[in-house]
């Protein structure tokens, strides 16, 4: 019966992880290049169990005790491309990430909404400048072309401004998100073959339908939980309450 303590215990703190992770994932539903994320869990103490006959005891299999929240994982599924008409929203089909230059480094995106600050840099609002393959890129008007390999021109005279600075990763597993849908990386950047497209942005790639489907799921381990953990509680209370001296 103790047991049952530890092992409900465990899945209400898996469960609330669960719900922290999938919150996290629908605010960030309209946030361009998002990545959503999933918790992975897996099982703690192992124990052999056995049977016990005329025979002596037998090895039955194993059973686990307690679930835990063991890490979590980004999915870089490709979100939805969508024209916004606005010339300064790019957006990335292919593998790749933008770069930004931060005050703490580089991080890197797939959020293209981009805009231009006082001293006219290319920016990614709350996070840096936006480099390119020679340093942070600078213009002198917002009317600019992109072309599809990421290089900035004026739009009235072919002014060549610099090109978008598009990385990728041979292992994304080494990217550690900071936030929304901005990673940073301790590995070297290489080449992609990402195609880079004006006044467009890429979607998050949250599904909110099934992350509400998902939110519902999880609510209703934890309650079911809660309310089995007050039934021993309440059980051990008695069994105390009767096996006390009068």
């Amino acid at each position: 019966m103790f047991q049952g303590f530890y092992d409900l215990t465990s899945n209400m703190i898996t469960q609330n992880r669960n719900l922290n992770i999938i919150s996290n994932n629908m605010s960030n539903v309209s946030t361009p290049g998002y990545k959503m994320d999933r918790m992975m869990e897996s099982t703690f103490r192992d124990e052999m169990l056995y049977r016990y006959d005329q025979d002596g005891r037998t090895e039955v299999g194993t059973v686990s005790r307690m679930n835990v929240a063991d890490e979590r994982v980004t999915d870089y599924t490709e979100g939805g491309i969508r024209e916004t008409g606005y010339p300064l929203d790019v957006g990335l089909t292919g593998d790749g990430f933008f770069v930004i230059q931060t005050g703490n480094g580089e991080v890197y995106t797939r959020n293209g909404s981009f805009n231009l600050d006082n001293q006219g840099y290319l920016i990614l609002p709350g996070m840096g400048r936006v480099m390119g393959t020679n340093g942070p890129i600078q213009v002198d008007t917002d009317d600019l072309t992109i072309d599809s390999q990421g290089r900035i021109t004026s739009a009235e005279d072919g002014r060549y401004f610099g090109t978008l600075d598009v990385v990728d990763f041979a292992d994304y597993g080494e990217l550690t998100k900071v936030t929304g849908g901005v990673f940073t990386t301790g590995a070297a950047p290489m080449g992609s073959n990402a195609v880079v497209t004006q006044k467009f942005l890429e979607d998050s790639n949250v599904n909110l339908a099934e992350q509400m489907t998902a939110m519902m799921s999880s609510q209703r381990v934890l309650q079911g939980s809660a309310q089995i953990l007050r039934m021993y509680d309440q059980l051990i209370s008695r069994a105390t309450a009767l096996g006390s001296p009068t």
